[in-house]
């Protein structure tokens, strides 16, 4: 008996949230940083097929079956470069790099991928090579930052690790569930038309609500904001769930972007009744490399 697309998406979900917490709790460190780094190789071979497909041809470039093996031969290097690299410096010159490479994601993803939604709301941003290469290099780095950061908090703590991931999908469920009941204004209608500007008000909502349910335990983690008066300390924890928030969205909306240039609905075919792997971590890529940068400054 064929399943329903709602059933194929749900019993998807909760083997792949199985699946997951089993590896989050029970892998070691090494076999967690290996098995996360194939996971984004998969990924990375997703987007090097949206990059390389022949959907660009509409802005007059053909199509470059290269991206599908640079992106991730590109990731593979990164991370044993990287691997290689810090075997041989002090924690705090590990520190100070891993500090570097997230300062440098939430640059770009603050900054180069809202630039680049608007262009392309306004119809001024093309899918030349230029274009092309440019998302290459920053999916490239969200991916490599990606599993920086997912290795780092994991080994902090796995809680910590799950308690950012939350914060992603309530607020990815909370604005999906928003804006399929009150949305009205569109948020980016050429680069994903079902997102609304209600529905970014109801993962506000929601991440709003998760922080502060949760800061009475990761507030006294923070030494960072120990001197501050309590208020300010609330405040602070509060400005940063909301900038989390903010970066799942520009995350969510660079994937879609690039979907909407490539014209391919999903990444992939590998989890049914979900897509591909970077339809599912592309909130995930901008946020948690934040959330472990808050973590080094704060902890």
């Amino acid at each position: 008996m064929k399943m329903s697309p709602l059933a194929q998406r749900v019993a998807t979900g909760v083997i792949l949230l199985a699946v997951f917490l089993l590896m989050l709790f029970y892998l070691s460190p090494r076999l967690w940083m290996l098995a996360l780094a194939l996971v984004l190789l998969l990924a990375a071979d997703e987007l090097g097929k949206l990059l390389g497909s022949d959907g660009f041809s509409r802005y007059g470039t053909p199509a470059s079956p290269h991206y599908r093996w640079l992106l991730p031969l590109g990731l593979t290097v990164a991370i044993l470069a990287f691997y290689l690299l810090t075997g041989r410096c002090g924690e705090a010159e590990k520190t100070n790099l891993l500090v570097a490479c997230y300062a440098l994601l939430a640059l770009l993803a603050l900054v180069v991928l809202p630039w680049w939604i608007i262009r392309f709301e306004k119809d001024r941003l093309q899918g030349g090579t230029s274009t092309r290469a440019g998302f290459a290099m920053v999916g490239g780095w969200l991916l490599f930052c990606g599993w920086l950061a997912m290795v780092q908090l994991h080994w902090a703590s796995p809680w910590l690790l799950l308690a950012v991931l939350v914060l992603v999908w309530l607020a990815d469920s909370a604005a999906y569930f928003a804006g399929r009941a009150f949305g009205k204004h569109k948020l980016a209608p050429k680069t994903s038309p079902g997102k609304t500007w209600e529905g970014v008000f109801g993962a506000l909502l929601a991440v709003t609500v998760y922080a502060l349910a949760v800061a009475p335990f990761m507030l006294p983690e923070a030494s960072a904001l120990r001197t501050l008066p309590v208020i300010v300390q609330w405040l602070v924890w509060l400005g940063l769930a909301w900038v989390l928030m903010v970066l799942s969205v520009f995350g969510d909306l660079f994937e879609s972007l690039i979907k909407r240039m490539a014209d391919r609905k999903d990444s992939g075919a590998l989890l049914p009744g979900h897509g591909g792997i970077l339809d599912r971590i592309d909130s995930l890529l901008t946020t948690v490399p934040a959330a472990a940068l808050m973590a080094s400054l704060l902890m």
